[in-house]
C-alpha cells in the first residue's frame, strides 16, 4: 500500500530543518518514544522538486526502497505498508511527532532534554527494531 497526503505540520518542518534523512529521522524520532518502533528505518526527504514529472518519482523510488517514509519538502509525505491501517498509522505517527516539534520549537529553538542515542539503543534492544546508527549521532 503506498499513501500520499499533504500532512500540515510536517510541510511546515521542511522550511525549518535541514533537508536531510538524519535531521528528519532523529527530531521526529525525539518527539515520542513509539516513533523509532514504528518507522525505524527512519525518514527519507526529496529537497524541493517540481510535483507530477519523472524525476521526482525516481528520487521517491530510490527512497522508498531504503524507508517506508518519504517527505517532499513543501509539498507532503509517502507511506508505504502492509496495508491501508498500517500505511495509514505511519503516516498519522509521522504527523503526530511534526506536530509536537512544531510546538516545542514555537516554544524555544533548544530542547533542554530529549532522547539520547544510548536511550534509542535500549529502546532498539527491548522492542526488537534495528535502528540505523547514522540517525544515532551526538549532538552538539
Amino acid at each position: 500500500m503506498i499513501y500520499h497526503c499533504h500532512p500540515a505540520n510536517v510541510i511546515a518542518l521542511t522550511f525549518v530543518l535541514p533537508l536531510t534523512d538524519e535531521a528528519f529521522t532523529r527530531e521526529l524520532w525525539e518527539m515520542a518514544t513509539e516513533c523509532p518502533v514504528v518507522f525505524p528505518s527512519g525518514i527519507g526527504v526529496v529537497g524541493w522538486m517540481v510535483p507530477g514529472g519523472r524525476d521526482i518519482a525516481v528520487e521517491t523510488s530510490r527512497l522508498m526502497k531504503e524507508y517506508d517514509v518519504a517527505i517532499w519538502a513543501h509539498h507532503g509525505i509517502f507511506c508505504s505498508g502492509e496495508d491501508f491501517d498500517l500505511t495509514f498509522g505511519l503516516a498519522h505517527t509521522v504527523e503526530k511527532a511534526a506536530e509536537i516539534l512544531v510546538k516545542v520549537l514555537s516554544i524555544t529553538p533548544a530542547k533542554r532534554q530529549t532522547i539520547t542515542p544510548p536511550q534509542f539503543r535500549d529502546l532498539a534492544r527491548d522492542f526488537k527494531v534495528t535502528l540505523p546508527e547514522k540517525f544515532l549521532y551526538e549532538k552538539d
